[in-house]
């Protein structure tokens, strides 16, 4: 007899609790899937949206090519997008919460000085990543595609977020820098970038034969078809350097198009030796030769 109370209780409860959130589904259930519905929608077509937007009000006269102009815009994406999946997800959560009990919601007001105050303690780098990452964007200190060098590394700006800057370095490894801990950026490939190299050659080097033939080498790159419009001032001598206990010191320089000096300096490396050889033109392998890839305007 008292098994079939229990039982009885037991459904009746279960009913209740059925009937119960029935009721709630039947209230609650839409309008909270209309919410992560509109945050989906919001968060699809607001992407394309911003991205129209900055199309059309990021004027190409303040830039010197189009690339500059599209590394500016993917950055400003970048970011703006970022934020905007922040603001998204902070919305629907206090939306959901005030759906689910509003009684919450007033519990949620009323504790969010406190969990303010909490969280300025404990978000105090997150707060100085994401202003800095503001400033980075607004002063145009770097964009994505750049190379840059941050904090010791050196690699390909791939993202910025509210809070880092994602690098990948020649080694194909990602690097994650809160943008909080940059204190110092050299940008490899803003507006334009330099080839500055220096060669060791005997004391008894003829200067303009080795002169006219380094230039033979600048006019053999401008005619290569890969080099295209990357190439802006084909690779001379600059000036001799000076005297070393391995010989005479010269530096060659050059400019090309922003990002391209890598590649620029690989295709001059490929042509020197064969030149050299052909005239007859020794380059002393036992120097400590230095290499200086830079954004510096060529003496």
């Amino acid at each position: 007899m008292m098994f079939e109370e229990l039982t009885i209780s037991i459904v009746k409860n279960l009913d209740n609790l059925v009937s119960l959130l029935a009721s709630w589904l039947d209230q609650h259930l839409i309008n909270i899937l209309a919410i992560l519905l509109g945050a989906w929608l919001i968060r699809k077509f607001g992407a394309q949206l911003i991205t129209n937007i900055l199309k059309h009000t990021v004027r190409p006269d303040l830039y010197p090519t189009k690339t500059d102009r599209d590394k500016r815009i993917k950055t400003l994406e970048s970011l703006v997008g970022a934020v905007m999946r922040f603001g998204v997800s902070i919305v629907v959560g206090i939306l959901i919460i005030g759906e689910i009990n509003p009684t919450y919601m007033t519990a949620l007001v009323a504790g969010a000085g406190l969990i303010g105050v909490a969280l300025g303690f404990g978000a105090q780098s997150l707060i100085k990543d994401f202003v800095s990452g503001i400033f980075i964007i607004i002063e145009n200190q770097y964009r994505v595609g750049d190379l840059v060098q941050i904090s010791g590394i050196i690699g390909t700006v791939q993202d910025v977020t509210i809070r880092t800057t994602i690098l990948r370095d020649i080694n194909g490894d990602v690097h994650h820098v809160p943008n909080g801990t940059i204190t110092f950026t050299t940008n490899k490939s803003m507006g334009f970038s330099c080839i500055n190299e220096d060669l060791t050659v005997p004391d008894d080097t003829d200067y303009q034969h080795l002169e006219k033939t380094i230039e033979e080498v600048g006019k053999q790159l401008t005619r290569n078809p890969k080099l295209k419009n990357k190439l802006i001032v084909p690779p001379y001598l600059a000036r001799i350097e000076g005297y070393s206990s391995n010989g005479l010191l010269i530096k060659i320089c050059g400019k090309t198009a922003a990002g391209a000096q890598l590649e620029v300096r690989s295709e001059l490396y490929k042509l020197l030796p064969g030149a050299f050889n052909k005239a007859k033109i020794k380059i002393n392998t036992a120097a400590p030769a230095k290499s200086l890839v830079s954004t510096k305007k060529p003496a």
